[in-house]
């Protein structure tokens, strides 16, 4: 029996018949997200200005899979890292020019260790204030914080 009404409804009609039932049935396009994860073997950061073009360079990535190593001596500030919330490891180490970690303040949480050391300017933590959870050791020594 029903075939016999569609057999009866012109094609055009059909096919709006088909739109409309997709439609109220919540089927939708898929679209395809940006990847925010990046970086499963980690990056190591040992001058400002790769700092500075990481969002250049990796426009999508908010969470490094793997570990983060800041290590330079021209290293002044973090800015440049504003766009992630979340890093597997972070060393920050023997960075003499380094004030703040003012940048890092969207990272709520690192999935393995933390380590801060040998930042002899450092003065605070601030840049930190958003971190919840580090789920591994947590290091923080040699600094002037």
């Amino acid at each position: 029996m029903i075939w016999g009404t569609f057999k009866t409804i012109p094609m055009k009609r059909f096919y709006i018949l088909i739109i409309a039932l997709l439609i109220i049935s919540g089927v939708k396009p898929q679209s395809k997200q940006p990847c925010s994860s990046c970086l499963p073997e980690g990056i190591t950061f040992s001058t400002q200005a790769q700092i500075d073009s990481f969002q250049i360079n990796y426009p999508d990535c908010s969470e490094i899979e793997g570990e983060v190593h800041i290590m330079g001596d021209d290293i002044t500030d973090l800015n440049g890292l504003s766009a992630l919330t979340s890093i597997n490891s972070l060393i920050i180490k023997g960075n003499y020019s380094l004030k703040s970690l003012t940048g890092l303040e969207n990272v709520n949480s690192i999935g393995a260790y933390l380590n801060i050391s040998s930042n002899f300017s450092l003065a605070n933590l601030t840049g930190l204030e958003n971190l919840t959870s580090v789920a591994g050791p947590l290091e923080i020594t040699g600094n002037n914080a």
